[in-house]
C-alpha cells in the first residue's frame, strides 16, 4: 500500500507528540497488513513528521518537490530534518516549477495522490486557506477515490506560521 502524506505546517508541540503517537501506531497497524511504502513533499509540519516516523520503522520513503528550491522555502529550523529525510527517500521528484508557490504546491499534492493508494491527512477539517494546501489535496482525493484517512486530535489548534 502507497500512503500519501498531506497536512498542516504548525502548531504546538503538545499537538506534535499527541500526533507522533497516533501516527507511529498508525504506520505499524498498516505496515502489520502488508508492505508500505510513504509519499511525502517534506513539507514542514505535518509531512516531515509523518516522513520521519516512516523512516524510523524502516518504510520506504518517496519524495515528491514542488520545485527547484523548494528547500530555500521552508520556515528556519526545518531545513537539516528535510535533508535527513531526503537523503533516507528511496525516490525523489522534482516538478519543473520555476520557484516554490501555491501552483507547484498542487501539482505537488496532485503528483503524490497519483502514486497513492490512501491518503493520511493531518488535518482539521476546516477549509482551504490557499492553493494546495491541506483542505484542496484531501478534496482532491475524495473526488479521484482515493480512502482518506483524517487524523487531528481533539482540541488542537493550528498555529500561524
Amino acid at each position: 500500500m502507497i500512503i500519501g502524506v498531506t497536512g498542516h505546517r504548525f502548531y504546538d508541540e503538545e499537538t506534535a507528540e499527541r500526533l507522533r503517537s497516533r501516527v507511529r501506531d498508525l504506520l505499524r497497524e498498516w505496515a502489520d497488513d502488508g508492505a508500505v511504502r510513504l509519499v511525502s513533499s517534506l513539507a514542514e509540519g505535518a509531512d516531515q513528521l509523518v516522513a520521519s516516523i516512516a523512516v524510523e520503522l524502516g518504510l520506504p520513503l518517496e519524495v515528491v518537490l514542488p520545485a527547484e528550491g523548494y528547500r530555500e522555502s521552508l520556515d528556519d529550523g526545518f531545513e537539516p530534518e528535510f535533508d535527513r529525510l531526503l537523503a533516507a527517500a528511496q525516490r525523489v521528484t522534482t516538478l519543473e516549477h520555476a520557484e516554490p508557490g501555491p501552483a507547484a504546491y498542487l501539482d505537488a499534492g496532485q503528483r503524490m495522490l497519483a502514486r497513492s493508494d490512501m491518503l493520511l491527512a493531518v488535518w482539521d477539517g476546516e477549509p482551504a486557506r490557499g492553493t494546495g494546501g491541506t483542505a484542496e489535496i484531501v478534496a482532491h482525493a475524495r473526488t479521484q477515490g482515493i480512502d482518506v484517512h483524517v487524523l487531528w486530535p481533539d482540541g488542537a489548534r493550528r498555529q500561524r506560521a
